[in-house]
């Protein structure tokens, strides 16, 4: 990749980090717009090229996104969540079901963190999904400003 190109990629990766530290779920509303109105310009295009299913399913979608897009979020965070508690528990069942005589405490308590963080995780996606989206949305812009500054970095030090 070209020098350019990379300077130009890092500013990309920085600035979007920037933008998903500063509008955290905002972001989320942001992209649902965005997705639902390309549903519907894709979706005019395809009735133009008269493509009538492939336009009418799009223009549904985009529809459907724009007037129920934070619900269709709010029941796939409930989902996970439900999901992830019932996995946390069977493990946490299963872990408990196989002791083995003569393992070492510390294997036995390693045994378990992971069963327990996902109850935990689980606990918070149920009774509070909105602020696990903002949290994650965080977490994601900084990653995406510690890559940015490391690729500019990168950039400015290869020949």
């Amino acid at each position: 990749m070209k020098k350019t190109s990379q300077i130009i990629s890092a500013a990309m990766t920085l600035a979007l980090g920037i933008l998903f530290v500063i509008l955290k779920d905002r972001v989320v509303g942001i992209g649902l717009t965005v997705l639902g109105v390309a549903l519907i310009v894709t979706a005019v295009i395809d009735l133009c090229r008269k493509s009538f299913v492939s336009g009418v399913i799009k223009a549904i979608l985009g529809i459907a996104v724009l007037v129920i897009g934070w619900l269709l979020i709010d029941i796939a965070i409930l989902v996970l969540g439900i999901v992830l508690l019932v996995y946390g528990v069977l493990e946490l069942v299963k872990r408990l079901a196989a002791k083995k005589k003569g393992q070492k405490l510390w294997a036995i308590v390693l045994g378990f963190i992971q069963p327990v963080v996902c109850i935990i995780a689980s606990v918070f996606l149920i009774t509070n999904g909105g602020s696990v989206i903002t949290w994650t949305i965080i977490v994601a812009g900084v990653l995406f400003i510690v890559d940015g500054v490391l690729a500019l970095i990168g950039a400015f030090g290869s020949k």
